[in-house]
């Protein structure tokens, strides 16, 4: 029997004769499931056949190329998740923020800042809401305050004039978030800011009701308080209002809420919420064109008509019944309004629809071409029976009758048709001057010179016609010196007998260039206007935002002259007319200190203050003199 000895291997290595153990083997030899030797440093296969890996082991001392790997994605998804979550642990490091400086920039600013703030983690007390010292909400969420028990000491200590220099303002004022609503202090300081020059950014409800309800300690959201895009928006319009810095670091927090909460008022069962919302979107509209953002002014301004239309407020009282809709809802669907509670709840409904009104002509006129300023009321078929409104204490006294009815508002109005109700409030007046103004921009649009007979004859009617109703306006206002400078009414007699001069200039602008007659109709109402009828504007206080449009025609009334003052003094040369060019340069020096001095706080007249057109003729006035 021949006996077979077996060979050495031709390699001095030692045969293996167990299996290894699982987790034994080579990375190459698990990965590609062969057998491994498990011969350090480098096993059997690896060796016969070189892979592009070298052979390691995961069982040794040293880490494999593969546990660096491994701890590497240990390592950033655990960094992942700490910035994902960072209240659920501390932040390893800290990372600095590139638009730091651009950020404050904004903030200082009038103009809200664009960029979105960081949403930051919120801890505090659980003290009572709406306590002096409170760091809490009254909503059910309980969400944290953590800047506002520092936020009512910088605002106690600075005052709303924002020029205190303490140590406290000099620091960063952290960003405002994580709470529906401010303490009680603060909610009150907001609404005494805002509320006494409410009435010149079409605030219509009644002001101790609101102020009233306003701060009720409820939470917020309770339906005997004021809805909560309502509050929000009052709150943005008293930190914008304010001058006071801490406040105004907030205002971008403050806009954010009131956009997000006047969007979905609509949608909850508060009582109030048509009206609230119709009230929130005006003033959101006013804040937008105040600020220079055109575009947003519009698109509230078009959602609080279609909410006012929709809901009916141009039908309130009308005498006129009303057909079935085409869909074949009945009339007291979900969209109808129920029935006032008192004759204010109703002075308020009617003040409302007029205010959207008034709202919805100016903004159509300033940023729209002549030739498109139609709006939602001028539509065809479009019928206004809502009377003319009243100021708001007569409601409160019962002057409006409660057998009253009315039809063709508007209508009437421009066919100058006697009514039982003639509309001779300082809101109405101001309503009829906004109307004429914007009816004589529309009318200069359609004009041109190649009109057709027939067309010529109905725009001169129109023309006429127009021209006839603004002379009549005119007659029933007050003069405007016998007015209290400090009462809000008078600042709405001033934006009436702004607009009625206005729609004079806008009436006959295109004709004053061949017509004498409708030059100086012109430069009559451009004088009145910078006039201010005797009135001091720095006792005004805060202005309705369309002034700076007013003003802004007036000056151009003024250049047009001084540009043809100037012309024929060089084609006359010796023999040119007696002309006082200084009166009407200080007649647009005069509009040019008014934009002037609102231009700290408006944005819009900031921008019309410095217009390159009006920057020039100064400078050659200057270059003139000298």
């Amino acid at each position: 029997m021949i006996v077979e000895i077996p060979r050495k291997s031709s390699s001095s290595r030692p045969v293996t004769a167990r299996p290894l153990r699982r987790g034994k083997a080579c990375m190459n030899c698990r990965f590609l499931k062969i057998k491994c030797d498990g011969v350090k440093p480098i096993c059997g296969p690896c060796l016969r056949h070189p892979k592009d890996d070298p052979c390691e082991y995961s069982d040794g001392p040293g880490r494999s190329r593969t546990k660096v790997l491994e701890d590497t994605v240990s390592r950033l998804e655990a960094r992942l998740n700490e910035l994902e979550h960072p209240e659920d642990s501390t932040p390893a490091v800290t990372l600095s923020d590139p638009y730091r400086q651009f950020n404050e920039t904004r903030r200082s600013s009038k103009t809200p800042p664009i960029l979105s703030p960081v949403s930051l983690p919120f801890t505090g007390s659980s003290l009572s809401p709406f306590s002096p010292t409170s760091t809490t909400s009254s909503l059910p969420s309980g969400r944290h305050w953590n800047t506002f028990s520092a936020l009512v000491e910088m605002t106690e200590s600075t005052g709303s004039s924002g020029s205190s220099m303490s140590p406290t303002r000099s620091q960063s004022t952290p960003i405002f978030l994580g709470i529906e609503e401010p303490p009680f202090l603060i909610i009150q300081n907001l609404l005494d800011k805002f509320l006494p020059h409410s009435f010149s950014f079409g605030f219509f409800l009644h002001h101790p009701r609101f102020y009233n309800t306003a701060l009720l300690p409820l939470p917020f959201g309770h339906h005997s308080r004021p809805s909560p895009g309502l509050l929000s928006v009052t709150y943005l319009w008293g930190v914008h209002l304010s001058r006071s810095e801490p406040l105004l670091a907030h205002e971008f927090v403050f806009l954010t809420r009131a956009l997000q909460h006047t969007a979905t008022d609509p949608l909850g069962a508060h009582p109030h919420k048509i009206l609230h919302t119709l009230q929130a979107e005006i003033l959101l509209s006013y804040y937008f064109f105040r600020t220079g953002r055109f575009l947003e002014a519009k698109c509230h301004s078009g959602a609080a008509m279609s909410l006012a239309l929709g809901a009916g407020f141009h039908k309130i009282r009308s005498s006129t019944l009303s057909s079935p809709s085409t869909i074949g809802l009945s009339s007291d669907s979900s969209v109808s309004l129920r029935p006032p509670h008192d004759e204010v709840e109703e002075g308020e409904r009617i003040n409302g629809f007029w205010n959207v009104t008034m709202l919805q002509k100016v903004v159509a006129v300033a940023l729209e071409p002549p030739t498109s300023v139609c709006g939602a009321l001028d539509a065809p078929g479009t019928q206004v029976d809502t009377p003319w409104p009243l100021d708001m204490e007569d409601y409160k006294e019962g002057l409006l009758h409660p057998g009253l009815t009315s039809n063709w508002t508007v209508k009437n109005f421009l066919n100058n048709f006697p009514t039982d109700q003639q509309g001779s409030s300082t809101i109405a007046l101001n309503v009829k001057a906004s109307i004429l103004f914007h009816r004589a921009a529309h009318l200069t649009g359609q004009w041109t010179p190649n009109l057709q007979p027939r067309e010529n004859q109905a725009f001169t009617s129109a023309f006429h016609s127009v021209n006839r109703l603004i002379e009549i306006l005119r007659h029933q206002l007050l003069p405007l010196p016998s007015l209290d400078p400090s009462h809000p009414s008078t600042r709405v007699a001033l934006l009436t007998h702004t607009l009625v001069d206005a729609a004079t200039i806008k009436l006959h602008s295109i004709f004053s260039y061949v017509d004498p007659s409708s030059k100086q109709k012109c430069l009559d109402a451009a004088r009145n206007m910078v006039k201010f009828g005797g009135l001091s504007l720095q006792d005004l206080g805060y202005m309705n935002p369309i002034m700076g449009t007013l003003w802004t025609t007036a000056c151009h009334v003024f250049i047009d002259e001084v540009s043809r003052v100037r012309s024929l003094r060089d084609a006359w040369s010796h023999s040119a007319p007696d002309i006082n060019e200084e009166e009407l340069m200080e007649g647009l020096r005069n509009g040019m200190t008014a934009l002037s001095l609102f231009s700290e706080d408006s944005t819009l007249m900031s921008e019309l203050h410095i217009f390159p057109e009006y920057t020039l003729w100064l400078q050659c006035r200057l270059q003139d003199t000298n």
